[in-house]
């Protein structure tokens, strides 16, 4: 009999909590009992959803200032490199073509004679790679679509344009080094008549993909100056 007094006392206690609780449950603000209480209260909300939704949307509109203006810094810093290395880009231009116009001669004084070179060969090269890093965190993080579009495009066909000159590049070295590689064949410069042919072959094949090199140099330094 003990044991279920003591079960009673515990259920009344808990309902006395429980009523206790639901009792405490209680409207913050007294009852709306007018229509001008109702239309109070509404406008009370409207207006603090307009202050939190402004509130958000100026966070958001400050956020994407700063990325904004974070990309671009990020992207003049890469082009000034950039413009680094076109300037040696340019002259290494220079003198990888009078490199193979001086291969080329070699080369057809030994076709008329029937002879070796008589000078040695050189196919070497020494470019500068262009930088895109900045370019493809801002593509990935969204800044560029916050751009005005006719920025954007400056931006995008100077960068398609490095794409293109480093492509270019790319070819023009393999030529360069296949080049280089026939010489390897005599390594006395004793060439033989088979190779010294197979060489004009593969300078000219040089010099073309140096002048279409040269050629996107020249559209990649035009993009530079309209983002000056």
């Amino acid at each position: 009999m003990s044991d279920d007094h003591s079960q009673t006392d515990g259920m009344d206690a808990a309902v006395t909590d429980k009523e206790s609780i639901m009792l405490d449950v209680h409207p913050p603000h007294a009852g709306i009992h007018t229509w001008k209480d109702f239309f109070v209260h509404i406008a009370t909300i409207t207006i603090g959803l307009l202050i939190a939704i402004g509130l958000e949307q100026s966070v958001e509109y400050v956020h994407h200032i700063d990325q904004l203006h974070t990309a671009r810094r990020e992207l003049a810093q890469e082009l000034d490199e950039n413009r680094a290395f076109a300037r040696k880009n340019e002259l290494q231009v220079k003198i990888t073509e009078a490199e193979l116009d001086r291969d080329m001669a070699l080369l057809r004084a030994a076709q008329a004679s029937h002879t070796p070179p008589k000078g040695k060969l050189d196919y070497a090269w020494t470019f500068s790679r262009t930088r895109d890093g900045a370019w493809q965190t801002v593509k990935q993080n969204g800044a560029l679509g916050l751009m005005p579009h006719a920025e954007l495009q400056r931006y995008t066909y100077v960068y398609v344009v490095f794409g293109a000159f480093m492509d270019a590049l790319t070819a023009m070295n393999m030529q360069m080094d296949a080049a280089a590689a026939i010489t390897r064949r005599a390594p006395d410069g004793a060439l033989s008549p088979r190779d010294v042919d197979e060489l004009v072959t593969a300078t000219s094949d040089a010099q073309g993909k140096l002048a279409f090199t040269a050629r996107m140099l020249q559209f990649e330094e035009r993009g530079l100056a309209q983002l000056q």
